[in-house]
C-alpha cells in the first residue's frame, strides 16, 4: 500500500503555505528544511484519520500547517540541544546562530497556528492550543531533568507522551474533527495517534544508540551526551547495578568517551530488544483500537504503517510512496 496521491497533495499544500510567508529569509529557510526530508507522518495521519468522515480542502490545509508546526519545533529542539545536523543537513542554528534560529522557529510556529485557527473550527483550535501547551511543558520538564539520571520509566513515558505522542494524537483527532467523524471515533483516533507516537519515540531513541550517523542524519549517542536518558539506558540500569552506578556518576562535565562507553554497553545488551518489545506493545494497543473503529479505509491505512514500524531498525526506511 502506498500514499502517493495523499502525499503529493500534502506537498502541494505545504508549498502554497510556505510561498505565502511574508519574510523572504524565513521562506527560504523553511523550504530548505522541508525539502531536506521527513516522512510527513503527522500530516499523513491527519488525512488518514479524516477518512473516518468527509475529507475536504481544510483537511489538507491543516495537514500542511501541522508539518510546518512540526518543523518549527525541530528548529527550537536544535537550539536547545545544540544540534549540528538533522536529516543529514546542517541545522538552522548551526548555520545562522541562535538569534536567527529563534526568530525563524517563532515565525513558523505563529504562521502555522494562525493557519489552523483560520479554519474556524473551535474544537480544532482548542485541541491545538492544549497540545502546544503540553509540548512546551514537556520541553521545560526535560530541561529541568537534564543530567538527572535518577528518573524512572514512568518519568520517561510522561516525557515522550508530552513531547512526541501529543502531536501524533493531535494529528489524528484533528483529522476526525475536520471530517465530521463521530465523537467516539475521534476519541479512538486520538489514542491511536498517541500510541503510535509513543512507539515512534522509543524507536527514535533506539536509533540514537544503534543507528549509523549516515542513516540517522544526526550524530548518534547525542541523547545521553546531552543529559537525556532514554528507555534502553533505563532498562539496563534496572538489570545491572554496576551500569547504573556508572550512569549516575557522569555529569555535564564528563568526557565524551565516558558517554560513548555507556552507549556501547547498551548497544550490545538485551536492553535494545526489550525496548523494541515495549515499542511493539504500543503498536499493539493502536492496532486493537483500529479494529474497533468500523472504518476499513482508516484501518487499512494505519495498519500498513504500524506493520512498517514493528521492530524497525532504520527509521529512514519507512517507504510511504
Amino acid at each position: 500500500m502506498t500514499y502517493t496521491k495523499e502525499l503529493i497533495r500534502i506537498e502541494e499544500n505545504i508549498e502554497v503555505l510556505i510561498d505565502s510567508l511574508r519574510d523572504e529569509f524565513t521562506q527560504k529557510e523553511a523550504k530548505r528544511l522541508i525539502n531536506s526530508g521527513g516522512k510527513r507522518l503527522r500530516p499523513l495521519f491527519l488525512i488518514l484519520s479524516a477518512k473516518a468522515g468527509t475529507i475536504d480542502s481544510r483537511c489538507y490545509r491543516a495537514a500542511a500547517s501541522l508539518e510546518i508546526l512540526h518543523t518549527s519545533s525541530l528548529i527550537h529542539d536544535d537550539i536547545i540541544d545544540h544540534g549540528d545536523m538533522r536529516r543529514g543537513q546542517e541545522t538552522t542554528v548551526n548555520i545562522y546562530g541562535r538569534e536567527k534560529a529563534v526568530s525563524v522557529g517563532g515565525f513558523l510556529s505563529i504562521f502555522a497556528i494562525d493557519n489552523i485557527i483560520s479554519l474556524e473550527d473551535e474544537k480544532v483550535s482548542v485541541s491545538m492550543v492544549d497540545t502546544l501547551e503540553t509540548l512546551c511543558l514537556g520541553e521545560l520538564e526535560q530541561l529541568d531533568q537534564k543530567y538527572n539520571f535518577h528518573i524512572n520509566y514512568s518519568d520517561y513515558l510522561t516525557r515522550i507522551s508530552k513531547k512526541t505522542a501529543s502531536l501524533f494524537a493531535l494529528s489524528c483527532s484533528m483529522g476526525g474533527l475536520l471530517s465530521g467523524a463521530a465523537e467516539e471515533t475521534i476519541d479512538k483516533l486520538h489514542h491511536i495517534g498517541f500510541n503510535i507516537g509513543c512507539s515512534f519515540q522509543i524507536l527514535d531513541d533506539i536509533m540514537d544508540i544503534i543507528g549509523s550517523e549516515k542513516k540517522a542524519g544526526k550524530v548518534c549517542g547525542q541523547d545521553i551526551r546531552g543529559g537525556i536518558i532514554t528507555l534502553p539506558y533505563l532498562l539496563l540500569m534496572d538489570k545491572d547495578p554496576c551500569f547504573k552506578e556508572r550512569i549516575l556518576s557522569v555529569t555535564h562535565k564528563s568526557h565524551g568517551y565516558e558517554f560513548d562507553g555507556l552507549t556501547d554497553e547498551v548497544r550490545k545488551n538485551s536492553a535494545i530488544e526489550e525496548a523494541y518489545g515495549m515499542s511493539n506493545a504500543f503498536l499493539d494497543k493502536a492496532s486493537d483500537l483500529l479494529s474497533t473503529l468500523g472504518c476499513p479505509e482508516v484501518e487499512e491505512g494505519f495498519s500498513y504503517i504500524i506493520k512498517k514500524l514493528y521492530r524497525l531498525e532504520d527509521s529512514s526506511s519507512i517507504s510511504l510512496v
